[in-house]
């Protein structure tokens, strides 16, 4: 079909016009069931119909965690369509693959069956890595972030094989379909008890860092930082929603560690301390761990990797000079750290081509506080046996690790907060200078 044919949608017939509109949903679909923002679906969406000559006057889009909804009227016609999205997962390949091709279209004056077929290519593509790798990605981030929390090597490999094992759990349990919260419960559940067994078959006292880092590759980083997106750029039914999901899965999560809390007959997690006792250099190399491990789970393109492991040196080096060296709270540093990260993103996204989520969750998914949230659950299963003091000393370390999640995800949204409407606003000027130029040519 040659290009010349995509006319105004004021000159579409109702059969074209709807077809422009299913390829709009077919985008913004890929983008919500791949771990998308509201923001960025909304964004590519509009790009693409740039190119499809619907004017923005025109169109009217209304995005929930669930259902995506497109209305186009130019003051004649009125036409309506509304895509379910039921399964949501994280594929940071694909984000990029589709932001690349909103663009690519609207420079080439690309065929609109062209976009489509490019569109199921991307929905079709296979990993980047195989399901093995994908595996040991999780198992290793989860052991770097044992080390990163204070644990020894040997904690940091413990935690590793104990992540192997919940991750084959959340496979199997997913592969047969079940509930995405049972799934959580069973994989914390799996990951806890073989953190415990490890070392006990050994005949060595439980590792506590390995137990409260083992499950690090099961929280939702990237629900907690797309839900507060969404409530910071207005989409409040998403965001709610998303911060909902977030909840439900902390909370299968947490039950299956409970479980296996109570099935160990574990006693005493008092002494386990999260402040990074190392050197620096053992810590880099944890930051590398974490970072690249989580970047594979997440399907990161190769080509980013270095990228992202480089970022995760940096994320944790400032955490802890902050802490270490001037004695600021934990949440100060990390909040830091993800601010820095969010914000040199803006300017490597020019330099690489890619979205910005792409560079700044994987990083700072380590910097999630997994020791103090442990703490507090230990205190709440234990409440009738412990003292007021050690309760309050619990609902301390709560407070502190909600506060450090807090702070993480504001940090990353630093750019969406300040800068988000003035590059949008950068980018509607090139669209226009590209939709004008065409004009003039055709």
């Amino acid at each position: 079909m040659d290009s010349n044919l995509i006319n105004n949608a004021s000159q579409d017939s109702n059969k074209m016009l709807n077809y422009k509109m299913k390829i709009l949903l077919d985008i913004g679909q890929t983008l919500m069931e791949n771990g998308a923002d509201c923001t960025r679906i909304v964004r590519d969406m509009r790009r693409a119909a740039a190119h499809l000559r619907i004017p923005a006057k025109d169109i009217q889009s209304h995005v929930t965690y669930t259902t995506l909804m497109l209305c186009v009227s130019d003051g004649e016609r009125s036409f309506t369509q509304f895509r379910k999205c039921l399964k949501h997962a994280v594929n940071l390949a694909v984000l990029a693959a589709v932001s690349k091709l909103t663009w690519r279209v609207l420079r080439g004056n690309t065929p609109i069956h062209a976009i489509e077929r490019a569109v199921n290519r991307i929905r079709e593509r296979p990993l980047c890595y195989p399901v093995w790798v994908i595996a040991l990605g999780a198992a290793v981030g989860s052991g770097g972030s044992c080390k990163l929390f204070g644990g020894s090597w040997f904690e940091a490999l413990v935690a590793t094989i104990a992540a192997l094992f919940g991750f084959i759990a959340h496979r199997t349990s997913t592969k047969y379909e079940f509930n995405p919260y049972a799934c959580a419960m069973i994989t914390g559940f799996v990951a806890t008890l073989a953190a415990w067994a490890i070392p006990a078959a050994l005949g060595l006292p439980t590792m506590w860092y390995a137990l409260v880092a083992c499950t690090i590759f099961l929280m939702p980083g990237f629900p907690s930082i797309n839900a507060a997106s969404d409530l910071l750029n207005r989409f409040t039914t998403s965001g709610m929603t998303r911060a909902m999901d977030t909840i439900l899965i902390i909370g299968g999560m947490t039950f299956g560690i409970a479980f296996a809390i109570l099935v160990a007959g574990i006693h005493n997690i008092s002494d386990v301390h999260i402040q990074p006792t190392d050197t620096y250099l053992n810590q880099a190399i944890a930051a590398i761990l974490a970072a690249g491990g989580f970047s594979i789970m997440f399907n990161t393109p190769k080509k980013l990797l270095a990228i992202v492991a480089f970022e995760g040196i940096v994320t944790m080096l400032i955490r802890n000079v902050i802490m270490l060296e001037f004695g600021l709270p934990q949440a100060i540093g990390s909040f830091v750290a993800a601010a820095v990260v969010g914000i040199a993103a803006l300017k490597i996204i020019h330099i690489v081509h890619t979205p910005n989520t792409l560079l700044i969750i994987p990083p700072v998914i380590p910097l999630i506080p997994c020791v103090l949230l442990y703490r507090l659950l230990f205190a709440v299963l234990h409440i009738q046996t412990i003292s007021v003091e050690e309760l309050l000393e619990a609902l301390r370390f709560g407070v502190d690790g909600v506060t450090i999640i807090l702070a993480v995800v504001v940090g990353v949204s630093i750019p969406n907060i300040f800068i988000q409407r003035r590059m949008e606003a950068q980018q509607q000027r090139e669209i226009n200078s590209i939709i004008a130029q065409r004009s003039i040519e055709g």
